[in-house]
């Protein structure tokens, strides 16, 4: 059981800020932790990276490439509304999403095995030589775009996981927090016969083709199922300016991206439901494409990546 020290109580406040201006770039960690050199090009450009290293590369906003081993990738670089942090992984490699659980002294065995609970995924892994699923403190994730919108981390591959952490609570008050740290699959099983693990364990890698990947995928919309001419109209104008979108670069794409995917944009995007009431359209036929968009804008609202298929 990892420590907590006792830090003064105390109260403050924070204020999330929109990053939907001023900013017209995304830099992003592209990491391999491979044992062997990589080459990946982003934009016809190659990029070498070397084995068990990172290099750091900066996206205008705009649409982009990536290439790695006979395979190909678009994607477009957005603007988003709570700007967070994450890395590119080219070979989709697994990473170990694992989560340790800090506690005071004065933490009950009950109250630690409650919140240990909380922690256990199901794993599919290769034991002994034999293919399980266990619960496991961890998550293994091999997307190519890893970002901590959706899988959060306090510890990123660089950090080492401290023995103890400050917190600000009551003096001797029992108390228990989870911090997830990021690990490269190798690094990870270091650490677990570290640990003392004896089994012969692995966790299989299962990466799909580049052109198969569903994270972030800007929909591609049927308009000829809408039977409501005003929203099939509105959809394929709002369509139609979405691509254009696609052709701009920096500032010309901040600028625009306020009005479709921003805050307006999206108001505006869900009154477009008034356009095709029951009366106009009775079988609801707008809805389900309508909603094919709504929901990418609502599902990378802090994500700064469409995929483009």
């Amino acid at each position: 059981m990892k420590k907590i020290q006792y830090s003064a109580l105390f109260a403050c406040g924070f204020t999330l800020c929109s990053c939907f201006g001023g900013s017209t770039s995304v830099e992003r960690v592209i990491d391999n932790p491979t044992a062997n050199e990589i080459v990946i090009a982003i934009d016809g450009k190659e990029l070498v990276i070397p084995a068990n290293s990172k290099t750091s590369y900066t996206f205008e906003y705009g649409k982009h490439s990536l290439a790695y081993n006979n395979q190909t990738i678009n994607f477009v670089v957005k603007p988003a509304k709570f700007s967070g942090s994450g890395f590119i992984n080219p070979t989709q490699s697994n990473y170990m999403f694992h989560t340790f659980i800090y506690a005071t002294d004065n933490t009950t065995d009950e109250a630690y095995d409650k919140m240990y609970e909380k922690t256990l995924n199901k794993v599919t892994v290769i034991l002994n030589g034999k293919k399980e699923e266990i619960e496991y403190p961890v998550k293994v994730i091999n997307d190519v775009f890893i970002e901590d919108e959706d899988n959060r981390w306090d510890y990123n591959i660089d950090q080492e996981m401290p023995e103890e952490v400050s917190e600000r609570i009551n003096s001797n008050q029992a108390y228990q927090v989870r911090k997830t740290k990021v690990y490269r699959q190798h690094e990870y099983m270091n650490y677990l016969k570290e640990d003392g693990l004896e089994d012969d364990i692995s966790f299989p890698n299962e990466p799909v083709k580049l052109t198969e990947i569903n994270q972030y995928v800007f929909p591609t919309i049927n308009l000829d199922g809408i039977k409501c001419e005003p929203g099939k109209k509105y959809l394929a104008e709002t369509l139609a300016n979405w691509q254009k979108l696609f052709t701009l670069t920096g500032n010309d794409f901040a600028s625009k991206y306020e009005e479709l995917g921003g805050d307006k944009g999206r108001v505006e995007l869900r009154n477009s439901q008034k356009l095709c009431p029951k009366e106009v359209d009775p079988e609801q036929t707008y809805y389900p494409a309508f909603r094919q968009l709504d929901q990418i804008l609502d599902q990378t609202r802090d994500i700064h990546f469409y995929i483009i298929k």
